[in-house]
């Protein structure tokens, strides 16, 4: 089955959401890449929730200048990344995902000059994510 492959660039808060969130099922064969370029007094929290197991193929990375993050087999955590620039990429396996299979992550730009707990932030925005995006859409502007 062909997969879907697609690469966003985003400048502001936003929250990404797997493609067919609503509908509990993302494409298998899938390489979406997210490039992420906030504002530079900005460091990046990232607020992830996930519903599936991550048990087959499916990863999701997270790349800085300075670190590389892979998510195989648990799922994301809440965390915040020092810096404003940060590549996400999501890729899934050639299986069929499990009925109600979706993920979202919610990207944060936090001043560098404000101190706001990594919970802090993921609690304000938790309501956001848990309601999805509108219709098919794949980023939520938080700004």
């Amino acid at each position: 089955m062909n997969g879907l492959a697609c690469c966003y660039y985003i400048n502001g808060t936003v929250i990404i959401f797997s493609h067919g969130f609503n509908n509990g099922s993302y494409n298998p064969n899938t390489h979406c890449e997210y490039v992420i370029n906030l504002d530079p007094k900005c460091d990046i929290i990232i607020c992830a929730t996930m519903d599936f197991s991550m048990a087959g193929n499916d990863k999701i990375s997270i790349t800085t200048l300075e670190s590389q993050m892979s998510f195989e087999k648990k799922p994301p955590f809440n965390q915040k990344i020092e810096g404003n620039k940060a590549t996400v990429r999501f890729q899934s396996g050639p299986n069929e995902p499990p009925e109600g299979s979706k993920w979202s992550l919610g990207i944060v730009c936090v001043p560098k000059t404000e101190y706001k707990s990594v919970c802090e932030i993921c609690d304000e925005i938790a309501d956001q994510q848990d309601e999805g995006p509108a219709g098919d859409a794949i980023l939520k502007s938080l700004d």
